[in-house]
């Protein structure tokens, strides 16, 4: 979306755009994975977060950097921020956001490589026709003998 500006110099921002942006927050709402509950494990030492797509993040406190400082009884009051995107205590003063959680639960290195996974297993436009075309040449040319 392009910003137009006023005489005034403020953002004048039209009715289309209003929309568009009210559906692309609906839609992202009904799709984006949420934290739906979390609870401090005092036994284990752990944060535990429940998401929306029905799986369970278990970390350690110490591995949250803005819980590591915290003692364990100043996550009584841990919290779901509201949109359900991060978690959040007022004794510590800090918080997490949900993509911190994952790096911390899985590896970066780990998230990377699935990332790259499913970004290469989606086809372009371009990518599907040249896979039919190709095809309707008899398939990909097999490799010559050593």
């Amino acid at each position: 979306m392009k910003a137009t500006t006023n005489t005034r110099g403020r953002i004048v921002t039209t009715a289309t755009e209003m929309r568009r942006a009210v559906t692309y927050a609906r839609r992202r709402e009904r799709t984006a994975t949420k934290i739906l509950a979390t609870r401090y494990d005092g036994e284990r030492d752990e944060i535990v977060a429940d998401l929306s797509t029905g799986a369970t993040l278990i970390v350690p406190r110490r591995a949250v950097p803005g819980f590591a400082k915290a003692s364990p009884k100043d996550l009584v009051d841990l919290a779901i921020t509201p949109g359900g995107e991060g978690l959040w205590s007022e004794t510590a003063d800090d918080g997490v956001l949900l993509e911190q959680i994952l790096v911390l639960a899985a590896g970066e290195a780990t998230l990377g490589t699935i990332g790259a996974r499913i970004n290469a297993a989606k086809k372009s436009p371009a990518r599907a026709a040249a896979s039919r075309a190709n095809g309707s040449k008899g398939g990909r040319p097999r490799k010559a003998a050593a």
